[in-house]
Order: C-alpha cells, then structure tokens, then sequence
C-alpha cells in the first residue's frame, strides 16, 4: 500500500468522491462538484490530507480544509476535519490514525495551529484517541417562526467561533 498526500485531479477525485459513496451510501452529498469546490475552489484555501492506495485502488481517504477560527477574541488559522473513509475490506488496520497524524503534522508545518470537527458515531472513538476534546453532541432543532436568537450577548459570550 502507498500513503500519498491527497492530489486533486480529476481522476483523483473522482476515486475520493467514489470511496466517500461507498463508505457513506446513504450521504447525497458526495459528487465532483462538491469535492472540486471543497478541495481546490474554497475560497479559505485547498484540502491538506492523505490517501492510501492499494494498487489502483484507493482504500483510504482523510481531508482537511483551511478555516478561519477566534478562540477567546483570537484568531486563529485552523482546519476543519471533514472527510474521512476507509474501505470496508481496509478497516481496522490503522489506516485512520495514520493519516490523520501525517494531515496534522503537514499542517502544522504549513501554519496551522488547531483541527476542530464534529464527528460522527463511527469516528468519535478514533477523534478522542487522536487527542480531539469532546465538548457535547451536535444539537440539531427544527422548527418555525423566529428563533428568538440575541446575537450580542452570543457574540459576548463565545469562546470558539468559525470566522
């Protein structure tokens, strides 16, 4: 198996977008369009991660994208850990760590100073052995009418804030 950084070329992506889709059959979101813009068209900056390929086949995919953080009034250059995949055959074999460790390190090196995510089911586990702090679960709420939101005391309170 070869671990490469991850290249956005067509056929690169195309093989991302289809791992995504296997990994995640019940996800919509998964297509060229959305990775090319995700990866290379971003306006915070283009993807940082790694693949693991076995032959032609990639079995292995974790990504990061540039996002702009405050942390305490500060700013701060971040990445959001978003997409993450390992081939069914391939599980259990470290792949995750590993790549999450080399995307974190090549950031680092490139300016970077903190990775936040939110994780799903599957990944929490691997996100805390990473070192990741869990702070809550995701709330999500639907509803109508006016959420009632007083936006100056959130932005006086807030502790972390994508910018």
């Amino acid at each position: 198996m070869i671990v490469q950084r991850i290249q956005t070329d067509p056929k690169t992506l195309s093989q991302c977008t289809a791992l995504m889709n296997i990994c995640f059959p019940k996800a919509k979101i998964f297509n060229i369009q959305y990775m090319r813009w995700l990866y290379i068209d971003n306006p915070e900056g283009s993807v940082i991660g790694f693949n693991v390929w076995d032959r032609d086949q990639l079995v292995a995919h974790y990504a990061c994208i540039p996002a702009q953080i405050q942390i305490n009034s500060t700013p701060v250059k971040a990445m959001l850990s978003l997409n993450t995949a390992t081939h069914p055959n391939y599980q259990g074999k470290g792949l995750f760590t590993k790549l999450a460790n080399m995307t974190y390190e090549t950031a680092y090196k490139e300016g970077f100073t903190a990775v936040f995510g939110v994780s799903n089911e599957n990944s929490s586990y691997g996100f805390q052995k990473l070192g990741f702090q869990f702070l809550r679960p995701l709330e999500a709420r639907l509803g109508l009418g006016s959420l009632h939101i007083n936006h100056d005391v959130i932005q006086k309170n807030v502790q972390f804030q994508r910018i």
